[in-house]
């Protein structure tokens, strides 16, 4: 709930944001427009839309940037808004321009609206493009996708206000309405289409919404080392990251680093951080796998009693048909109702030779005595040797001869 209503403010804010910056682009234009009108040519009309329409993506590109900045950091940034947005939208803008007035003039008949749209579509699709390289983990997909979206919903508008207002009302209104769109899906493409996410809850009761990627996302103190900047704490105090599928955070303070899931939750200074990951949802039904025990008895296996897992001052023997359970091992929670985390049995093709079977709903993380480390995913197995260090997220654990 919280996050779709973070959501939809800040698809708000980056609406109202491009709103303001298509109709100030246009604004800058309206006294040079009459050579726009006057061209006879399509290569003066491509030039002459270049020059319009880099002004007015710069004008969309710099406002939804400052909108970006204010959302996650509460204050204007305008020196960061025109140094991340003015420049790349100025020359987003005018390769889009170009490309969409020379379809639209030279294929089309200059006539043909539905040309039109498609062409502000594509403007459009450029234009978040651009923007995905400047907002961190938007993604290209999902900036272009959700920019042509806009461009085309904003064209429609364009198109409606340039027949019933007058030319410069109708440039001013319809250079708007495509920024509002493009500011809105994009947010709507990233919440849409992203697999993991914080939602950031101060004790203000503000919450703000950032999508995880590749690219880290930062808390703490220094405005030039943190995306997201907390008062009273470590300049560089937390780092958030999506890693091979898994949200790893990373503590500079305590030097900890944790594999977190959904819906758990990391506090810092005056807020609570909120994990969301749309592949591992908090609650959710699913099939139980089945128990993996040997068909011999562990009695009789020759590798029984080789193996225990220690955990901390304690020692768990590991013989086949061994199961690990909640009470094991806190930080990790079970698929099945049976509360079985991990399970151990026999190799298939080596009943000497003994497996460890991931029966939670988070990857963990293997580290060999030489220094190798491996990704064990729900339901894949480990075979275990001495050495071999696990991630078990929070809770480390070593494989120790018994």
């Amino acid at each position: 709930m919280k996050r779709n209503l973070s959501a939809i403010k800040k698809a708000l804010q980056f609406g109202v944001s491009g709103a303001v910056g298509g109709f100030v682009g246009n604004l800058l234009t309206e006294p040079f427009m009459h050579r726009l009108n006057d061209s006879q040519s399509v290569l003066d009309n491509v030039f002459s839309t270049a020059r319009w329409f880099g002004l007015v993506g710069a004008g969309i590109a710099t406002a939804i940037m400052f909108g970006y900045y204010y959302y996650i950091r509460g204050k204007p940034q305008i020196k960061q808004a025109l140094k991340n947005g003015g420049l790349f939208g100025l020359i987003a803008g005018a390769i889009s321009g170009a490309i969409a007035e020379g379809i639209f003039s030279g294929i089309g008949d200059g006539e043909n609206e539905i040309l039109r749209v498609i062409c502000w579509g594509i403007a459009g699709s450029l234009l978040g493009f651009g923007l995905s390289k400047r907002i961190p983990n938007l993604g290209a997909l999902r900036g272009a996708g959700g920019g042509g979206v806009g461009g085309v919903l904003g064209g429609c508008l364009f198109i409606l206000f340039a027949y019933t207002l007058s030319g410069a009302a109708g440039r001013l209104a319809g250079c708007g309405a495509i920024g509002f769109w493009i500011g809105i899906m994009l947010v709507v493409a990233e919440t849409l289409f992203n697999k993991a996410w914080l939602v950031i809850s101060d004790d203000a009761g503000t919450n703000r919404t950032l999508t995880i990627g590749a690219e880290p996302v930062t808390f703490g103190s220094d405005d030039n080392l943190s995306i997201i900047c907390i008062p009273n704490v470590s300049p560089l105090a937390m780092r958030f990251q999506l890693e091979a599928g898994q949200i790893v955070c990373e503590n500079f303070d305590s030097g900890a680093v944790s594999y977190l899931r959904s819906g758990d939750q990391k506090r810092i200074g005056n807020c609570t951080i909120t994990v969301g990951n749309s592949d591992f949802p908090a609650e959710s039904e699913t099939k139980v796998p089945p128990t993996f025990i040997s068909a011999k008895p562990a009695i009789n296996s020759f590798a029984s009693g080789q193996f225990s897992l220690k955990l901390g001052s304690r020692i768990i023997p590991l013989n086949a048909g061994t199961q690990l359970l909640t009470s094991d091992i806190p930080s990790l929670t079970a698929i099945g109702s049976n509360g079985v985390v991990a399970g151990i049995n026999s190799h298939s093709k080596d009943e000497f030779s003994l497996e460890l079977t991931n029966l939670g709903d988070r990857a963990w993380w293997a580290t060999d005595s030489q220094g190798e480390i491996k990704m064990i995913e729900p339901e894949s197995t480990l075979t275990l040797d001495l050495g071999t260090k696990i991630e078990f997220g929070e809770i480390e654990g070593e494989i120790v001869r018994s």
